[in-house]
């Protein structure tokens, strides 16, 4: 079971519902929840600085406090409610990727949110998610910015390839998928090239999984072709009624993803349900 879960905070709408998430999954682990308070920078002194520059800078920043403080009383009183153990915290400096990847490190999973444009309160920057994937070395868990979810892993399409990413991800979401009805690992055919060389038997997989108490796996293949790899994940989980996705995260280096495409980047942009992602 999860001992310890993180979920970040900030003060964007998006915060209640990815909050509520946590909180119902530290609830079914008996697991502590850290709420990691990671907002935009705040406002530096700069050379020169006028005296009435001065002075806006000090009511921004008594205002952040203000802020900061409201998010903290709310996700106390919430954890509160269902009595579920909770503390905070949050770093004064760097970027809200880096805080939540840097205090997420204590915890078995991190939970934040699909980035939201219209949320304009919420600590945004450039590749929020996708470098909080890439720097915490925990599994992290977004949830959509549309829709509500009040059961989570019930139902659960798991994405194998093979690779490094994948084993890991099977081994992080371990303690949802032995609580699971149903698991269906997803295969995807890309050709000839995809073909070449070794691979895992996927009864070594199964009975990997039945070993761990996992329910036994339900083996689909989809052909990618003319399709692509996201739209291909999110149409096996409406399939089959998925309401969690697990699966490696940039399985190719970084420059490759961004050149090339990749389903991390595709699926982060249109995600349905709620993606436990391991890098």
């Amino acid at each position: 079971m999860y001992r310890r879960i993180s979920v970040h905070l900030d003060h964007g709408f998006d915060c209640a519902r990815r909050t509520q998430v946590a909180l119902a999954l530290a609830r079914r682990h008996q697991a502590e929840l850290v709420g990691l308070y990671a907002t935009s920078a705040p406002p530096q002194y700069y050379y020169g600085e006028s005296v009435l520059l001065s002075r806006t800078l000090s009511v921004i920043r008594d205002l952040q406090t203000q802020n900061r403080d409201a998010v903290h009383k709310a996700f106390l009183e919430a954890a509160a409610a269902l009595d579920v153990p909770a503390a905070v915290r949050g770093v004064d400096n760097g970027s809200p990727s880096a805080c939540v990847a840097l205090l997420g490190r204590t915890s078995d999973l991190i939970v934040v949110s699909q980035e939201n444009p219209d949320d304009i309160e919420a600590a945004h920057e450039i590749e929020f998610v996708e470098q909080t994937l890439l720097t915490a070395g925990r599994p992290v868990l977004v949830v959509p910015s549309s829709g509500d979810f009040p059961v989570i892993g019930e139902r659960v399409l798991y994405c194998w390839d093979g690779s490094r990413e994948a084993a890991r991800a099977l081994a992080d979401a371990a303690p949802l998928l032995r609580a699971a009805s149903h698991l269906v690992v997803l295969t995807m055919d890309e050709g000839a090239a995809s073909r070449k060389g070794a691979a895992v038997p996927f009864a070594d997989l199964a009975s990997y999984c039945v070993a761990q108490g996992m329910p036994a796996p339900e083996h689909v293949c989809r052909d990618i072709k003319g399709v692509g790899v996201g739209s291909t994940i999110l149409n096996a989980a409406a399939d089959h009624s998925a309401d969690l996705i697990v699966m490696g995260a940039y399985g190719h280096s970084k420059l490759r993803e961004w050149a090339m495409g990749g389903a991390t980047a595709s699926i982060l942009a249109s995600m349905t349900v709620p993606i436990m992602f391991s890098h």
